[in-house]
């Protein structure tokens, strides 16, 4: 029977420091790799940080040279990895999600329900792009778009078996959120994976605790504080979980 594994990297980010950043996406790939992971997600701008003051002068294109290290990442691993960062599309600027695939397709999304000062330096995306191979179909999304019910409706009629987020979640707002996570999974029948950032950023300091819910709403594992890989597995309709420091001790 077959195995999807599929993982949360729970990272910390250097303000701006995106050189530094690719760095330690690759290290938490690596890991990544050697527990034989078919999706790895990242938290919302995850490559830069959440710096909003800084996303005029770090919004990348999707063609940028910096990028291509993912690309390869995803070929050499048959790993689908989802980063997360500042996306210039013509004259806008999204708050996006990159899916690097490991048959080279690149898939973009833009953040739909931009929050506060989000709306200063981007333009709200359109559409809910899907990928993914035989009954793994993958929606993305960002954040705060997991407190509108009409994307996750709208992933689930479109044959999404998950919903995989990249977030900046607080301990005030975690419950809550969760709460939202596990709602879609029990109401759409589709698992939802939640990536969450490991440390302080923007401003606002993380809970950590990115996890998993099955196609019941049952949270089938969650991580602790710090730099984690949470992963989990489905073997036919049955998931199991496991969470892993990051092998690399973290210099900030």
């Amino acid at each position: 029977m077959s195995v999807w594994s599929i993982a949360a990297a729970q990272s910390g980010s250097r303000p701006g420091d995106i050189t530094w950043n690719i760095s330690r996406h690759l290290e938490f790939i690596l890991q990544a790799a050697s527990h034989h992971i078919d999706l790895l997600i990242f938290p919302e701008l995850s490559l830069t940080g959440y710096e909003l003051s800084l996303v005029p002068t770090l919004a990348m294109t999707l063609d940028d040279p910096r990028l291509q290290v993912f690309a390869d990442a995803a070929t050499a691993h048959q790993m689908s990895i989802v980063i997360g960062l500042p996306l210039v599309n013509g004259e806008d600027i999204l708050l996006s999600a990159v899916a690097f695939l490991p048959d080279g397709t690149k898939v973009a999304y833009g953040k739909r329900n931009l929050f506060g000062d989000e709306k200063l330096f981007f333009t709200a995306g359109e559409g809910v792009p899907l990928f993914g191979y035989q009954r793994h179909h993958v929606a993305m999304a960002i954040c705060a778009d997991i407190s509108v019910e009409e994307y996750a409706r709208d992933a689930a009629r479109r044959g999404a078996n998950l919903y995989a987020t990249g977030v900046l979640v607080s301990e005030k707002g975690y419950h809550n959120d969760c709460e939202y996570l596990a709602r879609w999974s029990r109401d759409y029948k589709m698992a939802v994976l939640m990536a969450n950032h490991a440390l302080p950023t923007g401003g606002y300091q993380s809970a950590g605790k990115s996890a998993l819910w099955d196609e019941s709403g049952r949270q089938v594992v969650a991580g602790g504080e710090g730099e984690q890989l949470v992963i989990a597995r489905r073997t036919g309709n049955d998931w199991q979980g496991e969470v892993h420091s990051l092998r690399y001790p973290p210099v900030f």
